[in-house]
């Protein structure tokens, strides 16, 4: 067959085949695919972590402090509930501690008190209206 009866694809895959230029794009490929099979998944990596005596120390540490944070957290939460229990049972002797005072209640039941200091904040709030009403701001000392 004549060299001008070749079609011209036949010319190219053969000037490539012949020039040696498929040598790095094979090496390239199989570089790629070695890559590939070297990759660890996401799975296989969490659980080499997991078996890791440090992220298990970390792990518990870490457990440790969530505990002293929560028993934290619910003993701030008490000491607030004092501080506005104490608001609350305060002789009112002002308009502006009585205002206070019902901001106290008020966050003192969003808090989850109950009980006697319900009661007052009850009452505080009723007094108040009271006194609007009758526009009485005198206050017994």
């Amino acid at each position: 067959m004549p060299v001008d009866d070749l079609p011209v694809w036949a010319v190219m895959l053969s000037a490539l085949l012949g020039s040696g230029a498929t040598a790095p794009i094979t090496a390239w490929l199989l570089r790629r695919f070695d890559r590939r099979e070297r990759t660890i998944t996401r799975e296989e990596l969490d659980a080499a972590l997991a078996d890791s005596a440090t992220i298990r120390d970390l792990q518990s540490k870490l457990d440790r402090d969530y505990e002293r944070l929560e028993s934290s957290e619910r003993d701030r939460r008490h000491l607030r509930l004092d501080v506005l229990r104490l608001d609350l049972f305060a002789h009112t002797r002002s308009r502006t501690q009585h205002e206070r005072q019902l901001e106290a209640g008020k966050e003192y039941i969003d808090l989850g008190g109950n009980g006697y200091g319900h009661a007052r904040y009850e009452a505080l709030k009723t007094d108040y209206v009271r006194r609007e009403t009758a526009c009485d701001w005198e206050y017994q000392q």
